[in-house]
C-alpha cells in the first residue's frame, strides 16, 4: 500500500495495493472481495478505530494486490474525509478469523 498525502473527500478508486505480512506478499487467492475491510486508526485520537465500508476488488490474487474504493460515508462522515494522520490497514477475514495485515501512515489534507 502506498500514497500520501491523500486529498479528504476524494471517493476515487485508489490505484492497486499491495497486500504484504512481515514475511512478504500476502496471497489473496481464494479470497472474496467481500472478506476485506480497510481499517484506520486515527493518530491523534488514541487510535481510535474506524473501519470503512467502502469495496474492494482483488486484481491480482496470486500477487496480493487489490483495489479499493472508498464508500460516500467514508469520504463524508469516516475518516477519509477528516484531515488527520492516520495508521491505515486492511483486514482480510478467513475461516480461521480476521488477519490484519502491514499496516502504513496515511495523512488525510484539505485541499482547495
Amino acid at each position: 500500500m502506498g500514497f500520501s498525502p491523500f486529498p479528504a473527500g476524494d471517493g476515487s478508486a485508489w490505484p492497486p495495493q499491495s497486500f504484504t505480512t512481515d514475511s512478504g506478499i500476502y496471497s489473496l487467492v481464494g479470497v472474496a472481495n467481500n472478506a476485506i475491510a480497510m481499517h484506520m486508526q486515527d493518530k491523534n485520537n488514541n487510535n481510535l478505530l474506524y473501519v470503512c465500508t467502502g469495496a474492494w476488488t482483488i486484481t491480482d490474487g496470486p500477487n496480493g494486490k487489490a483495489t479499493f474504493t472508498p464508500s460516500v460515508a467514508d469520504v463524508t462522515t469516516g475518516y477519509l474525509g477528516k484531515p488527520g494522520l492516520y495508521n491505515i490497514y486492511p483486514v482480510v477475514t478467513l475461516s480461521t478469523g480476521p488477519k490484519a495485515l502491514d499496516s502504513q501512515t496515511i495523512q488525510v489534507v484539505a485541499l482547495p
